[in-house]
Protein backbone atom coordinates (compact mmCIF):
# COMPACT_ATOMS: atom_id res chain seq x y z
CA UNK A 1 0.00 0.00 0.00
CA UNK A 2 1.86 3.44 -0.80
CA UNK A 3 -0.58 5.79 1.37
CA UNK A 4 1.02 5.53 4.91
CA UNK A 5 -0.71 8.26 6.42
CA UNK A 6 -3.97 9.83 6.13
CA UNK A 7 -6.44 12.40 7.82
CA UNK A 8 -10.00 14.06 7.21
CA UNK A 9 -10.09 17.57 7.18
CA UNK A 10 -13.36 19.98 7.55
CA UNK A 11 -13.26 20.06 4.02
CA UNK A 12 -11.31 17.53 2.57
CA UNK A 13 -8.38 14.86 3.11
CA UNK A 14 -4.76 14.55 3.35
CA UNK A 15 -2.42 11.91 2.56
CA UNK A 16 0.96 10.86 2.65
CA UNK A 17 2.43 8.46 0.08
CA UNK A 18 5.92 6.77 -0.46
CA UNK A 19 5.74 7.34 -4.00
CA UNK A 20 4.50 9.58 -6.53
CA UNK A 21 0.48 8.90 -7.11
CA UNK A 22 -0.21 8.22 -10.27
CA UNK A 23 -3.59 10.08 -10.31
CA UNK A 24 -2.89 13.70 -11.73
CA UNK A 25 -2.52 16.46 -9.21
CA UNK A 26 -1.10 20.26 -8.70
CA UNK A 27 2.33 20.81 -8.06
CA UNK A 28 5.47 23.53 -7.68
CA UNK A 29 8.90 23.31 -8.26
CA UNK A 30 10.09 23.46 -4.21
CA UNK A 31 12.77 25.85 -3.64
CA UNK A 32 12.46 26.23 -0.02
CA UNK A 33 11.08 29.71 -0.24
CA UNK A 34 7.94 32.01 0.71
CA UNK A 35 6.16 32.33 -2.57
CA UNK A 36 2.80 30.91 -2.96
CA UNK A 37 1.37 30.90 -6.28
CA UNK A 38 -2.59 30.07 -7.87
CA UNK A 39 -3.40 26.98 -10.43
CA UNK A 40 -3.23 29.59 -12.84
CA UNK A 41 0.54 30.62 -12.71
CA UNK A 42 1.94 26.51 -12.65
CA UNK A 43 4.32 25.31 -13.23
CA UNK A 44 6.03 27.52 -10.97
CA UNK A 45 9.08 27.52 -8.73
CA UNK A 46 7.13 28.50 -5.51
CA UNK A 47 6.49 26.19 -1.90
CA UNK A 48 3.08 26.65 -1.97
CA UNK A 49 -0.27 26.71 -4.00
CA UNK A 50 -3.09 28.78 -2.93
CA UNK A 51 -6.80 27.64 -4.63
CA UNK A 52 -10.31 28.58 -3.96
CA UNK A 53 -12.98 26.35 -3.48
CA UNK A 54 -15.22 27.59 -6.73
CA UNK A 55 -11.58 26.35 -8.64
CA UNK A 56 -10.59 23.74 -6.63
CA UNK A 57 -10.95 20.29 -9.20
CA UNK A 58 -7.56 18.79 -9.20
CA UNK A 59 -5.73 17.44 -5.55
CA UNK A 60 -2.48 19.71 -4.28
CA UNK A 61 0.74 17.72 -3.67
CA UNK A 62 3.58 18.94 -1.77
CA UNK A 63 6.93 16.49 -1.43
CA UNK A 64 8.68 16.84 1.66
CA UNK A 65 11.31 14.38 3.62
CA UNK A 66 11.37 15.85 7.38
CA UNK A 67 9.72 19.28 6.27
CA UNK A 68 6.46 20.60 7.80
CA UNK A 69 3.61 19.61 4.63
CA UNK A 70 0.72 21.99 5.75
CA UNK A 71 -2.96 22.48 4.81
CA UNK A 72 -4.35 25.64 5.67
CA UNK A 73 -8.26 25.78 5.22
CA UNK A 74 -10.38 28.90 4.66
CA UNK A 75 -14.19 30.17 4.23
CA UNK A 76 -12.80 30.89 0.66
CA UNK A 77 -10.56 27.90 -0.44
CA UNK A 78 -7.23 26.31 0.73
CA UNK A 79 -3.27 27.25 0.67
CA UNK A 80 -1.13 24.18 0.49
CA UNK A 81 2.49 24.45 1.58
CA UNK A 82 5.98 23.21 1.87
CA UNK A 83 7.41 24.82 5.26
CA UNK A 84 11.00 24.25 6.21
CA UNK A 85 12.47 25.63 8.76
CA UNK A 86 14.17 28.17 6.11
CA UNK A 87 10.27 28.90 5.02
CA UNK A 88 9.16 29.19 9.09
CA UNK A 89 12.04 31.62 9.47
CA UNK A 90 11.49 33.75 6.48
CA UNK A 91 7.72 34.31 6.90
CA UNK A 92 5.88 31.57 4.91
CA UNK A 93 3.05 31.37 7.14
CA UNK A 94 2.88 35.33 7.46
CA UNK A 95 2.35 35.86 3.76
CA UNK A 96 -0.80 37.11 2.16
CA UNK A 97 -2.63 34.50 0.21
CA UNK A 98 -2.81 32.70 3.93
CA UNK A 99 -5.03 35.18 4.85
CA UNK A 100 -6.48 35.58 1.48
CA UNK A 101 -8.85 32.15 2.11
CA UNK A 102 -9.70 33.51 5.63
CA UNK A 103 -8.42 30.87 7.98
CA UNK A 104 -10.02 28.64 9.78
CA UNK A 105 -8.24 25.21 10.11
CA UNK A 106 -4.71 24.06 9.72
CA UNK A 107 -3.41 20.51 9.54
CA UNK A 108 0.35 20.26 9.53
CA UNK A 109 1.16 16.63 8.41
CA UNK A 110 3.75 14.03 8.96
CA UNK A 111 7.49 15.64 9.49
CA UNK A 112 10.53 15.95 11.81
CA UNK A 113 9.75 16.17 15.32
CA UNK A 114 11.83 18.27 18.48
CA UNK A 115 13.04 14.11 19.36
CA UNK A 116 15.01 14.11 16.06
CA UNK A 117 15.76 17.55 15.05
CA UNK A 118 18.89 18.53 16.53
CA UNK A 119 20.26 21.94 16.17
CA UNK A 120 23.48 23.78 16.32
CA UNK A 121 23.08 26.60 19.63
CA UNK A 122 24.17 28.99 16.58
CA UNK A 123 20.80 28.17 14.79
CA UNK A 124 18.53 29.91 17.36
CA UNK A 125 19.65 33.25 15.71
CA UNK A 126 16.77 31.77 12.41
CA UNK A 127 14.29 32.12 15.49
CA UNK A 128 15.05 35.28 17.67
CA UNK A 129 13.40 34.74 21.00
CA UNK A 130 11.33 31.30 20.04
CA UNK A 131 10.51 29.64 23.11
CA UNK A 132 10.37 26.57 20.96
CA UNK A 133 14.08 25.13 21.51
CA UNK A 134 14.79 22.47 24.13
CA UNK A 135 18.07 21.98 25.43
CA UNK A 136 19.23 18.65 26.99
CA UNK A 137 22.59 18.87 28.28
CA UNK A 138 24.89 20.44 25.73
CA UNK A 139 22.36 19.71 22.88
CA UNK A 140 19.72 21.75 21.40
CA UNK A 141 16.63 20.15 19.52
CA UNK A 142 14.06 22.85 17.81
CA UNK A 143 10.36 21.95 17.29
CA UNK A 144 9.25 22.84 13.97
CA UNK A 145 5.79 22.20 14.79
CA UNK A 146 5.18 24.44 17.75
CA UNK A 147 6.93 27.26 15.75
CA UNK A 148 4.68 26.77 13.04
CA UNK A 149 1.63 26.73 15.69
CA UNK A 150 3.01 29.69 17.45
CA UNK A 151 3.34 31.97 14.11
CA UNK A 152 -0.34 31.15 13.36
CA UNK A 153 -1.92 31.89 16.08
CA UNK A 154 0.04 35.16 16.67
CA UNK A 155 -1.77 36.14 13.16
CA UNK A 156 -5.21 34.03 14.23
CA UNK A 157 -5.68 33.45 18.21
CA UNK A 158 -8.11 31.08 17.88
CA UNK A 159 -7.42 29.00 14.56
CA UNK A 160 -7.60 25.53 15.24
CA UNK A 161 -4.33 24.11 14.50
CA UNK A 162 -3.92 19.91 14.64
CA UNK A 163 -0.27 18.50 14.11
CA UNK A 164 0.11 14.63 13.00
CA UNK A 165 1.64 12.65 15.64
CA UNK A 166 4.55 11.46 13.38
CA UNK A 167 7.66 11.74 13.27
CA UNK A 168 9.48 10.81 10.15
CA UNK A 169 12.66 10.46 11.03
CA UNK A 170 11.44 7.97 14.07
CA UNK A 171 9.38 5.94 11.58
CA UNK A 172 11.02 4.25 8.97
CA UNK A 173 8.23 3.73 6.95
CA UNK A 174 8.29 7.41 6.11
CA UNK A 175 11.20 8.90 4.05
CA UNK A 176 13.54 10.71 6.00
CA UNK A 177 16.34 13.00 4.56
CA UNK A 178 17.87 13.38 8.34
CA UNK A 179 18.02 9.96 8.81
CA UNK A 180 19.07 8.15 5.94
CA UNK A 181 20.11 11.11 3.70
CA UNK A 182 17.69 9.95 1.24
CA UNK A 183 16.68 11.25 -2.07
CA UNK A 184 12.81 10.17 -2.16
CA UNK A 185 10.26 12.17 -0.40
CA UNK A 186 6.95 11.60 1.02
CA UNK A 187 4.09 12.56 -1.33
CA UNK A 188 1.41 14.69 0.33
CA UNK A 189 -1.51 15.07 -1.18
CA UNK A 190 -4.59 17.71 0.21
CA UNK A 191 -7.74 16.35 -2.03
CA UNK A 192 -10.88 18.14 -1.93
CA UNK A 193 -14.01 16.80 -0.05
Amino acid sequence: MDVIFSETLNRGRFETWTRKPDSPFLQVTQVHGVDIVTPATLPAEADGVLVSWDEFSSPVGIKTADCLPIVVEGESGAVVLHAGWRGLAAGILARPEVELVKPQRVFIGPSIHACCFEVSEDFQQNFPGSPCFRQRGERFSFDLQEEARRQLRSAHPSLLVSVAPVCTCCSPQFHSFRRDRTSNRNWNLYIKG
